[in-house]
């Protein structure tokens, strides 16, 4: 499998023609989100979903792959929690599942609640039994799918977290009793550091250097998630086509060390970046994103067309134990952690290694 999301903000700038659907097995469309208190998905911009997701479907077809719909994400999880809870606002909730899927003719469900039994955004709702509430949501979704459409199946997924389920505020050590109710699961290795943080480091490392930075990486996950029982014909890996900027507070040439004390908070990152804040959540932390888009470090000059020399004014290093390039730029002490082809294939090696249903892109 190869998994590509297409965040239904880039129609405008990202035309569904441009995608190339014959390098994706599956189109996840991100995102309906799940902030109401109806506890039913919505969409922020209903006409658009309506006048250009029926050609991408339309197109992904014709090249044999799949489009699920994502269901929230950072910004549209607020209700996940209080609808698993209900018996009744999980039958709605797959209702309209089935309706959106006969209406647009997609082949299944992606659910990205990615935290559940944890806070995330600031405005979600959880609770300690989001978890146990999850499962019966999948069990039912699972029933549902199955007796609509017996002769076609219809796929689940969902993006999680590096670590599993949160259960009574702990990472769940067991989660096979899931498995029989979902296809595949995404993998998120990535935001692993950032400048939430006062310490810089990589945004998606391979490995995790011991002592330094949040100690998760792509191995760490892929291990966390097999050895609480989920198979590896069913684990997706995911990876970050995207870096992310921070603030040093020193000149990191002196020690080549990605690990310097910074600023919190991210400085601009690419031309598409912008002020932004959540507008479901006054509670989140709004400002830049300090991310920079592969395509961006690329033609605003970062980086070289080898792929791998830094342009004026950077200087790349590699790092061999994350596994990860990094820029740093010595005048305005700009650190840019980011994944490119080397260290993409790396983890595509280890993801076969593994022997893994395949990855996803973020």
């Amino acid at each position: 499998m190869v998994i590509g999301y297409f965040p239904n903000w880039l129609y405008a700038n990202y035309p569904v023609e441009q995608i190339p659907f014959k390098d994706y097995t599956h189109i996840n469309y991100a995102f309906a989100i799940l902030n109401n208190p109806d506890n039913l998905p919505s969409f922020a911009d209903e006409w658009v979903v309506e006048s250009s997701f029926p050609k991408l479907v339309e197109l992904a077809h014709a090249d044999n792959t799949k489009v699920l719909l994502s269901i929230g994400g950072w910004t549209g999880s607020k209700r996940f929690s209080p609808m698993v809870a209900s018996k009744q606002a999980r039958k709605k909730f797959i209702d309209w599942n089935i309706q959106f899927i006969d209406k647009y003719n997609t082949d299944g469900v992606d659910i990205d609640w990615e935290y559940p039994g944890r806070q995330a955004a600031g405005c979600n709702e959880y609770a300690d039994d989001d978890a146990k509430n999850l499962l019966l949501l999948l069990k039912e979704l699972r029933a549902a799918l199955d007796a609509k459409y017996p002769d076609d199946h219809k796929e689940i997924s969902m993006a999680v977290y590096v670590e599993p389920f949160t259960s009574n505020g702990e990472s769940m050590t067991d989660v096979s009793e899931y498995v029989p109710y979902f296809d595949h699961i995404n993998l998120m290795a990535y935001d692993i550091n950032g400048a939430w943080a006062d310490l810089t480091g990589p945004n998606a490392p391979f490995r995790a250097e011991q002592g330094k930075g949040a100690q998760y990486s792509f191995v760490q996950t892929i291990r966390n998630w097999k050895d609480a029982g989920v198979p590896a014909e069913k684990l997706t890996a995911g990876m970050a086509y995207y870096g992310r900027a921070m603030q040093a507070s020193v000149d990191m040439r002196a020690s080549k060390s990605q690990y310097q004390q910074s600023v919190v908070g991210a400085p601009k990152g690419d031309s598409d970046d912008a002020y932004w804040a959540d507008p479901f959540c006054p509670e989140d932390i709004d400002g830049l994103s300090g991310i920079w888009k592969w395509k961006n470090l690329r033609s605003e000059g970062l980086i070289k067309d080898d792929f791998i020399s830094a342009g004026k004014g950077w200087v790349r290093h590699w790092d061999n134990v994350t596994q990860t390039p990094w820029l740093f730029n010595p005048s305005s002490k700009t650190f840019i952690s980011y994944d490119d082809p080397q260290s993409l294939r790396v983890k595509v090696k280890h993801a076969l290694c593994e022997d893994l249903a395949g990855v996803m892109v973020w």
